[in-house]
């Protein structure tokens, strides 16, 4: 059997195109990704803009057209802050299965997250042990920690990117001010599942989001994701390349500067480390 998935994003649209074998276990066909910014403007029960909702119509015809191009049986969809939260999310959604013909299921945060477990530790072997799964979206922020078989902490917070840069964001570079501001805001929204995740504790952690190595430092009501020296055995892949900025040395930089093309290394991406 040929699916293809879509994610739509509050930032961007993901889908992948998988052929799944008799023991449950996939082989990937195609992927594509597009950033439409769907959620922009459209944030906190708002409406999405009239140009994110035509670009995303536009991008999911695009994917309907390259999914049939591979002959597959099923496409499954699902949506996630933006929709979920605008105040004309289901007009979009009838749009979308009117133009495209593609049936959107739209998933709540604990949902959303506890799905982001599953894929993460499906494609990153945690053996027997615990792992944190930390993803940032343009919407909201996924934490959770969990095993391969079971997710023991899901929590879904409204942080992401877009929502913070409409929120804090009024200069360029950022003022001090909106930087603590904003960070307080991300302290009062993760504090409780971050509490959570250490009195359970955990041996390795998985992120995806724009600059993954900014976070482990970060320091969340008195308390950091404390981990001891790696023993001869744990083995960790580092990127080779020129050492990344501090974030504090990217808050104090431009948008114009950081879109230099020697500053593009830490664009979005992911990491995975042991304990």
């Amino acid at each position: 059997m040929r699916i293809a998935a879509i994610d739509i994003g509050t930032n961007s649209i993901h889908m992948i195109v998988v052929q799944l074998r008799a023991d449950q276990s996939f082989e990937v066909v195609d992927r594509e990704k597009e950033m439409v910014r769907l959620g922009e403007g459209g944030l906190g029960g708002r409406a999405l803009t009239e140009a994110s909702m035509m670009a995303t119509l536009q991008m999911l015809s695009k994917f309907r057209r390259l999914a049939e191009s591979h002959d597959v049986d099923e496409i499954v969809a699902a949506a996630t802050s933006a929709v979920r939260e605008a105040e004309n999310g289901r007009e979009f959604l009838t749009a979308v299965r009117q133009r495209t013909g593609i049936r959107v299921r739209v998933i709540s945060g604990t949902i959303e997250a506890r799905l982001i477990h599953r894929a993460a530790v499906y494609g990153v072997d945690v053996a027997a042990g615990a792992a944190v799964v930390i993803d940032i979206g343009g919407g909201s922020v996924e934490l959770t920690r969990g095993t391969s078989t079971k997710v023991q902490v899901a929590s879904s917070a409204k942080i992401g990117v877009i929502r913070l840069t409409e929120r804090f964001v009024g200069t360029d570079p950022l003022a001090i001010r909106d930087e603590r501001r904003l960070t307080k805001c991300i302290e009062n929204e993760t504090s409780q599942s971050v509490e959570q995740i250490l009195k359970l504790g955990f041996d390795r952690d998985i992120g995806h989001h724009p600059e993954p190595r900014a976070a482990r430092g970060k320091r969340i009501r008195g308390g950091r994701f404390r981990r001891p020296p790696p023993s001869p055995d744990q083995r960790q892949t580092i990127q080779t390349g020129p050492t990344r900025p501090h974030p504090h040395d990217v808050v104090r930089t431009s948008s114009a500067a950081r879109a230099r093309p020697a500053a593009r290394r830490f664009g979005r991406g992911g990491f995975d480390s042991p304990r």
